[in-house]
Formats: structure tokens, C-alpha cells, sequence
């Protein structure tokens, strides 16, 4: 059967319009093509989540496949709302996508003033020669940051290609300095941005930052990934700490691997996941199994480094949601009082989508269709509120300026690093841990969701 990729696409569909001329005679209204209509609508009583609705198939295929859609077909994202599902022509043309080489968060503090915190540098890009992470933006191209221009101010100056110029400091330091950089077209960031080991106390504590669960060309990521854990395995890593507070999502193949290496006692006749369909159709339950090599057990061996870890720590945050949280659900049904989450709440996205094209009379369009649950092994996927951490702590305090930098990820001076290796350590970190006060919630704005392949999770056509 043909693999078709699934996706969770954040694009808002539009409803085509006839419009006619004043005194003119009406424009011919295209025929409706009822046949594309039958075809999509087979596709989705064959693959989607819920019984599509009986609508008149006597309309335009957009409308028709938006009128198809149920009301559970719908996530919240930066406080606007989108369907999983989705459609569009694929004679839209091509767009070169320009990349500023770090992601940033937006701060609009209560004493009303707002800058950029740059959360992360990406390898490989002009950025890396001038920006830090914790960094402060406060002017592009010579206008202020302000709280009425922040959501686009940067944004629109990069996405033209354009070399940018902006204003950077360090936190609690007036002083500013001026960089210029181009951007970079059509950036790919690998998943793994940064791993090291550490010592706390008597511990040996591994760490990696996973920004999304991309497999790669013939599962080249998934491969690293299970060679650094190897890696860890033969070096004695006791305690292990994951870094998935900017993953969005991705493949599950990625999720797959690292809980065949995370668990113990592996069991490759054992599910980790269970993807959990329409319960009305053939197979509406099917696992995903631990294996011992990567690519479909194909390729790179997978250690067994769960069975001398003592704590699994993963550090979440706003952004966490679809494969991460997957992971976390499927890893806590086998590890449950091992796992700790560090950081703040995950999104709470527990669906993956489908996406395949059809050809249809007038052209052919790419249809993305919610698809399945992604459940624990006892079929739990009851996550939709997302995770709570066990130690919150917010790296970017939205309520004041930090009076420190956040640190490189993957060292000790890292703001929320630090306090997970003090408790491994058993020591008392130096660093001030900034929690969300009680009476004060604030959805923190990032770059994150403009990236390439946010806010997708990605499973083949069974």
C-alpha cells in the first residue's frame, strides 16, 4: 500500500467566493465537480477520526471537505483556533521560507516594556556569529520593540530575505550593541541541537535538547539520536535529562526509538504506543511496538540505556505538544515514578494527521485529515489538557526582566539545567528558580509556531 505522510498542519482554510459585475451579466458559475467530491469523501469515511458528516456533495470541494469536518476537529494555537484537517490546491505555488537563525520569545512585561528573548541559536546560519541565547532584542531595523508591533515587527522584517540590523543587550544591562545578518532560505534544523554529559554529585547525568522528532532521509535522525544514546550507555550515564521544551512535534518513528532505549526490560513484542483509530473501522487499534534498531527494525541498533537509568527528567514548555507529549504519555506507563517533568504545561495535543492528494476533474488537492490517537500502551490518550510539570519553573518570567542570562542549553548554567542537576546532586542550586506565580497566567508568545513543521506529528498510511 502507498505511504502517504501525515501531518498537523497549522493553515486556516479559505472559502472560495463568485462575485459578479454590476450591470455585466453574471459570470458562468463553474460546473461542481461531484466526482472529486465522491473521491474525497471516500477518503474520509476510509481514514478520518470521526463519521464525516452527510452534507450535499452538490458544492466546491473546499467547502464541500470544510462542511465534512466534525466540531471535535479543532485545536487552539497562540489563541486562535485551526482544524486539524485541512485542504488546498496543489497548484499553489512554491514559497522560499526565510529563517532569522534563532528562535525568540516575546516578553511585554507588567511594567509595560517589551523586547525579544532569544531562546536559542541555530548552527550554521549568520546568526550564530552574533546572538546568544537570553540575549535582548529591543530594536529592528531601528524601530522599538513595542507591545503593539512584537507579534510582526520581527517576523516581517526577515521573512522578506533582507538583511536585518538589530538593536541586542544582556539582561539588567542598559547598554546596547547593533548586528546586521542576513537570513537564510529555506533553513533544516536537525532535531538534536545540543547533547553533553555532566556530573552531579556521584551521577553521571546525560542531556540532550530534541527540537522536533524529524526522522530524516532514510531515518538519518532517528539514527543519531540512537547513537547518542549509545553513546550514553557506554559511558555510564546514570540519570538521563530530555530536552523537549521547543518540540512541536514530528514523526513518531523518533518517539518509537527513544522508548525502545528509555524503558526497561525491553520486550520488542510489547507495545510503547498505540495508535487508536475510528472505532468503527477494520483495524481501529494498532501498536507501535519497541524495537531494537531504528528505520522499522532496519537500521541502527537501539541501546538498552534504560535498565541503568535512574530518573528520566524531561523539561517541557508552552510549546511541548503532539510526538513530545505522545512520549511522555507512553514513557510514564512503563516509567511512572521515574519520570519527572521540569518546566511548564505541554499543549495537550494528542492527535496526528493524515495527508494524501487526489486528482480530481479541475485539478488535484492535498487533503490533511485528522487521523488517529496517540495513546499509551493501555490505550489511554487522555491528555488534551496537557502536562503538568512536577517542578514548574519558567524560564522566560513574563511578569519582570530577568536579572540573568539564560544560559547555553546543555551546561550547568543553564536556568532550568541547573536545578535539575542540583536535585540529582543533591545540592542547592545558586540559581533563583522563577515560578508562574499563582494569580498570573500568561501565554508566552514565541517564534516556535511559525517555524517549518510546527505544531505537526507525522505517522504513514497503514
Amino acid at each position: 500500500m502507498k505511504k502517504r505522510l501525515f501531518t498537523i498542519l497549522s493553515v486556516v482554510l479559505g472559502t472560495m467566493f463568485m462575485v459578479s459585475c454590476g450591470g455585466d451579466d453574471p459570470v458562468p458559475t463553474p460546473p461542481v465537480d461531484t466526482k472529486t467530491n465522491e473521491q474525497v469523501l471516500t477518503v474520509m469515511k476510509n481514514n478520518y477520526l470521526w463519521t464525516p458528516n452527510n452534507v450535499s456533495l452538490e458544492q466546491e470541494t473546499p467547502a464541500f471537505f470544510k462542511s465534512l469536518l466534525s466540531a471535535n476537529d479543532v485545536y487552539t494555537d497562540g489563541g486562535n483556533k485551526y482544524n486539524y484537517s485541512r485542504i488546498s490546491s496543489t497548484s499553489e505555488p512554491a514559497v522560499t521560507v526565510y529563517d532569522p537563525g534563532f528562535e525568540y520569545a516575546i516578553n511585554n512585561y507588567i511594567s509595560g516594556v517589551t523586547y525579544y528573548v532569544v531562546l536559542y541559536v541555530k548552527p550554521n546560519t549568520p546568526a550564530k556569529d552574533f546572538m546568544a541565547r537570553g540575549l535582548y532584542i529591543t530594536k529592528v531595523n531601528g524601530t522599538a520593540v513595542t507591545a503593539a508591533n512584537a507579534s510582526t515587527l520581527l517576523a516581517s522584517a526577515y521573512s522578506k530575505g533582507e538583511k536585518i540590523t538589530l538593536s541586542i543587550r544582556t539582561p539588567m544591562i542598559t547598554e546596547e550593541k547593533s548586528v546586521s545578518f542576513s537570513p537564510v532560505a529555506n533553513y533544516s534544523e536537525a532535531p538534536m541541537h545540543t547533547s553533553s554529559i555532566l556530573t552531579a554529585g556521584s551521577k553521571k547525568v546525560g542531556y540532550i535538547a530534541y527540537n522536533n522528532f524529524s526522522a530524516g532521509a532514510n531515518y538519518a535522525y532517528d539514527n543519531s539520536l540512537a547513537a547518542k544514546l549509545t553513546e550514553f550507555k557506554d559511558k555510564g550515564v546514570t540519570d538521563l535529562v530530555f530536552d523537549v521544551r521547543y518540540n512541536s512535534g514530528g514523526s513518531l518513528s523518533g518517539v518509537q526509538a527513544l522508548g525502545s532505549a528509555l524503558v526497561k526490560g525491553r520486550d520488542i513484542n510489547k507495545a510503547f504506543i498505540q495508535q487508536v483509530y475510528r472505532p468503527d473501522l477494520p483495524t481501529p487499534v494498532r501498536p507501535l511496538n519497541f524495537q531494537d534498531k531504528t528505520a522499522e527494525g532496519k537500521g541502527v541498533a537501539i541501546p538498552t540505556l534504560g535498565d541503568q537509568l535512574g530518573k528520566i527528567y524531561i523539561i517541557t514548555g508552552q510549546t511541548t505538544a503532539g510526538a513530545s507529549e505522545a512520549l511522555i504519555n507512553a514513557i510514564k506507563a512503563y516509567r511512572a515514578n521515574d519520570v519527572v517533568l521540569v518546566g511548564e504545561k505541554t499543549k495537550g495535543r494528542n492527535i496526528a494527521t493524515a495527508r494524501t492528494t487526489e486528482n480530481g476533474t479541475a485539478g488535484k488537492w492535498n487533503l490533511t485529515l485528522a487521523y488517529l490517537y496517540m495513546a499509551d500502551v493501555n490505550k489511554n490518550y487522555n491528555y488534551t489538557a496537557g502536562f503538568a510539570p512536577n517542578t514548574p519553573i519558567q524560564e522566560v518570567k513574563v511578569a519582570a526582566e530577568k536579572k540573568i542570562l539564560l544560559g547555553e542549553l546543555g551546561t550547568d548554567k543553564e536556568v532550568i539545567l541547573s536545578q535539575i542537576l542540583a536535585t540529582i546532586g543533591g545540592a542547592k542550586s545558586t540559581l533563583s528558580v522563577e515560578t508562574r506565580s499563582t494569580g498570573f497566567e500568561r501565554e508566552l508568545k514565541t517564534s516556535l509556531s511559525n517555524r517549518i513543521g510546527a505544531n505537526e506529528t507525522m505517522v504513514d498510511l497503514q
